[in-house]
């Protein structure tokens, strides 16, 4: 199916705008940011899965998975079964992991780990704003015009906090979540249905620059293996779907998917078949510039944190920084002046 077929049948008559809409975005270049939000803190270690070291089953008695079940990224790691809809996005080097991301300065507090996950920065100053709203406010005076339109659908702005014009997504598109799902081929759900509203808002003429997203419930403590499938099969089939719209209106080499979580689990399980709250994680980006493959430092088991986490081997400021300046184009010293921004993730 070609892509004026996709958009003539996938949603109707308001996607055939879609064309349109995106020559005018394309026309002053700009890119289109995705951030999708594990709320809770997301177990990386059933995320992306070290299935060769011996140590992952003698942590992980009861909730490790099954090897035969893994899907192989390197010869010993490899992604959950739930997430089998993202293997084509790996296949194509448009999927980047981040492995070992977390704080050099953790909480396992869930609402402060959010709020230095927001700011990027680990100084408590209330009204700070977010490490987004700062690097598009540089970015809006070295184009000299006013930050561009943003769909946020969160319960606060987080990273956005401090941008001028931040519209809340579910404010905008009350009552469209099940029938742009169906419209738009994006699975029914909290992640698949923020997704689908924006892309409608897309397709209908809406000038974004940065989507917004949460997918609540990965605070595992108890009878992890049922719900954190669940919630990596919605992600994947949502990004899957975001991609195949992207690619159908053209702009899938403008944007970056990027998840973030406030923090990982604990290595060992606990005595519910579930984790504790932990400290480094992984870190999805993916897009049609994104430089696919394994970045940095698959975690040692063997050497966990006092509190049994995974210990961070890349700072997840260090991430934002390389979005800001691989992405938005900017000085990345001006919004992270003592972060290096990690190198190679995104094509120019």
């Amino acid at each position: 199916m070609d892509r004026r077929d996709f958009l003539l049948t996938a949603g109707g008559a308001p996607l055939v705008l879609a064309g349109n809409v995106w020559a005018k975005v394309r026309d002053d270049e700009a890119r289109l940011l995705v951030i999708i939000d594990f709320v809770g803190g997301n177990d990386g270690l059933n995320t992306v899965i070290p299935f060769a070291d011996p140590s992952y089953r003698m942590l992980r008695p009861a909730i490790a998975v099954a090897c035969s079940d893994v899907l192989p990224v390197s010869s010993g790691q490899g992604l959950h079964p739930a997430l089998r809809d993202i293997m084509p996005l790996w296949q194509a080097g448009e999927l980047a992991i981040v492995q070992g991301v977390g704080s050099p300065l953790a909480s396992l507090s869930h609402h402060r780990a959010a709020e230095i996950m927001d700011s990027a920065a680990f100084e408590d100053e209330p009204g700070r704003h977010g490490w987004l709203g700062r690097s598009l406010h540089f970015h809006s005076r070295r184009a000299q015009r006013e930050p561009q339109v943003l769909l946020a659908r969160a319960e606060l702005p987080g990273p956005l906090y401090g941008a001028r014009r931040c519209v809340p997504l579910d404010a905008a598109m009350a009552g469209e979540g099940r029938d742009a799902c169906a419209r738009l081929g994006f699975p029914e759900g909290e992640l698949g249905g923020a997704l689908a509203r924006a892309c409608a808002a897309l397709a209908n003429g809406a000038y974004v620059s940065v989507i917004h997203a949460s997918l609540h419930g990965f605070d595992t403590h108890e009878n992890q293996p049922a719900e954190h499938a669940r919630l990596l099969l919605e992600c994947a089939r949502s990004i899957s779907a975001l991609r195949r719209f992207l690619q159908a209106a053209g702009r899938w080499d403008d944007t970056l998917v990027m998840t973030r979580s406030e923090f990982g689990r604990r290595a060992y399980e606990n005595l519910s078949a579930g984790t504790d709250h932990g400290a480094a994680s992984v870190q999805f980006l993916a897009g049609g510039r994104i430089c696919g493959g394994l970045h940095g430092t698959a975690p040692d088991l063997l050497a966990l944190d006092a509190r049994g986490g995974l210990r961070a081997s890349t700072d997840f400021r260090s991430v934002c920084a390389a979005v800001a300046q691989q992405w938005l184009g900017l000085d990345a010293t001006a919004v992270f002046p003592d972060v290096h921004p990690v190198g190679g993730l995104i094509r120019a």
